[in-house]
């Protein structure tokens, strides 16, 4: 594989000599340089087994790319609308939106999960300030704990979402370098077979060989469906690096992988005693807003470079419990409603039917919630219907959080700001880029070690999808200490 392996010594034995790429210096800029470098390409899934899609892959004009590994993540559609049914009292009919009642919901949305639209929270939830009024230090515009609106509106067409399981998607795959005209498989592939499990669960497949790219060549690839209602966004992602070099020829990168040794010795990670485990975190605070962007950047010290090997992130989030808050019954708008709850407590029996959401903090309500399954069986009659005698004393275990770091969802760019490049050619899916989001993966190894300047900064951009929380982005390497070798690590490659 093309990896950092250390040159092989055998006794007796010719060797072969490998003529490493000219290194780049600060005067010669990105002549000569290797960076980390994703190549993704996207296809929209509609659901439809056999439907196929087509994507391509567009090699830069910058440098020659070398493909390592391969992986993929699938952004799904998990929300779908809920249409709950509204009094016809009033004319028009209107309704209060914290006096929605579980009895209003399909039994089906209570035991997969629901929440209201992060896009309605605005006529919802009443805002943390007033218009006009400047925000209290260290907040934002962000609806943390909100209490509910008291007005009515007219209808609920959007405000509430089903939350669907993520669905085990597989596909059929297959892939063609239009440089060369070689297919790489000698028929369709299967995901499970040749990818690994969808959620990211796995680590990235490492290609038997390195595959190089000449700049401006272009992979082909084809997606036939093979999951009935799975709907979103599929990516595929090629790893690898980027020879950023004009001089650079497609046969000398090709040399590279055909001597005994493999890839020469990245020269900018030599481990010595003047390099220390240092990791770079950068951290967002993502709302739950789909298509929310936030970036932030990351100084490098000036007592050293910076040399990254590898990426992780995870998800912390605050509600791992949902309490109910009896004592907001009060304010309840609709009157028959308050009047047929307000014996309500947590020694007396409580009908799930007429439980309203205003009894539900508003960051679980934001984030989805659902039944918790070890409960269904007192939650629910013998009729499949919602309980009309339940326990009290348990009414703060009946509901579970959906807002978890297993299921958080966003898209990713990295930016260097020492060299001015991106590390992707796109925005990449979290799971796709990084692997499974609870952790449980090793952590994603760039296929080359990235070196940042002293002063240089690393630019992270994130656009949300699912999930709220705050998002925690390291990149793991180490850091070198001291003057000159310091100085000079940014250029050395």
């Amino acid at each position: 594989m093309f990896s950092n392996q250390p040159r092989i010594r055998r006794r007796g034995a010719a060797r072969t000599a490998v003529q490493p790429f000219p290194p780049a210096t600060a005067q010669s800029g990105s002549e000569g340089m290797i960076i980390p470098y994703d190549h993704a390409a996207t296809f929209e899934l509609t659901g439809r087994p056999g439907n196929i899609v087509q994507g391509v892959v567009n090699v830069g004009s910058d440098g020659v790319f070398v493909a390592t590994a391969i992986g993929y993540g699938f952004e799904e559609q998990r929300t779908r609308p809920i249409e709950a049914p509204l009094p016809t009292s009033s004319t028009p009919p209107s309704i209060a939106p914290g006096d929605f009642t579980l009895g209003q919901f399909p039994i089906a949305a209570l035991i997969e999960g629901f929440r209201f639209n992060p896009r309605s929270q605005q006529s919802v939830f009443t805002p943390p300030r007033q218009p006009g009024q400047p925000l209290p230090p260290g907040a934002d515009a962000v609806f943390l704990n909100e209490p509910f609106a008291r007005g009515q509106f007219f209808g609920a067409r959007g405000v509430l979402e089903r939350i669907q399981p993520p669905t085990d998607l597989s596909f059929f795959f297959s892939i063609v370098d239009s440089g060369t005209g070689r297919e790489f498989q000698d028929q369709p592939a299967y995901n499970l077979a040749s990818l690994g499990k969808s959620n990211g669960e796995r680590p990235f497949r490492l290609l038997a060989r390195p595959l190089s790219f000449v700049p401006r060549s272009t992979l082909r690839l084809q997606i036939a469906e093979h999951t009935e209602g799975a709907r979103g966004t599929l990516f595929i992602v090629l790893y690898g690096y980027k020879i950023l070099a004009s001089a650079c020829a497609e046969p000398l990168a090709r040399s590279w992988v055909t001597t005994p040794q493999g890839c020469p010795v990245e020269l900018v990670g030599e481990p010595d005693a003047r390099a220390i485990p240092f990791d770079y975190v950068t951290t967002f605070d993502l709302t739950g807003n789909p298509n929310n962007l936030i970036e932030d950047e990351i100084s490098v010290n000036v007592d050293g470079g910076f040399i990254a090997t590898s990426i992780g992130y995870g998800l912390a989030v605050e509600e791992r419990s949902i309490t109910v808050e009896l004592n907001h019954i009060s304010e309840v708008v609709d009157t028959a409603l308050r009047s047929a709850i307000s014996g309500w407590s947590r020694t007396t029996p409580i009908d799930l039917n007429q439980f309203p959401l205003r009894l539900l903090p508003s960051n679980a309500l934001l984030g989805g919630i659902r039944m918790r399954p070890n409960f269904l069986r007192v939650a629910l009659d013998n009729n499949g219907s919602l309980a009309t005698q339940f326990p009290g004393n348990l009414i703060n275990s009946i509901f579970e959080p959906l807002n978890k770091p297993d299921d958080v969802s966003f898209r990713y760019e990295i930016f260097d700001g020492g060299t001015g490049h991106e590390l992707q050619n796109r925005p990449l899916n979290n799971v796709a880029g990084l692997g499974i989001a609870n952790g449980d993966r090793p952590f994603k190894k760039l296929a080359r070690p990235m070196s940042f300047l002293p002063r240089s900064t690393i630019r992270v951009k994130v656009e949300e999808r699912f999930g709220r929380g705050t998002l925690f982005i390291a990149f793991q390497g180490y850091k070198l200490i001291g003057g000159a070798q310091a100085a000079s690590a940014g250029g050395r490659r």
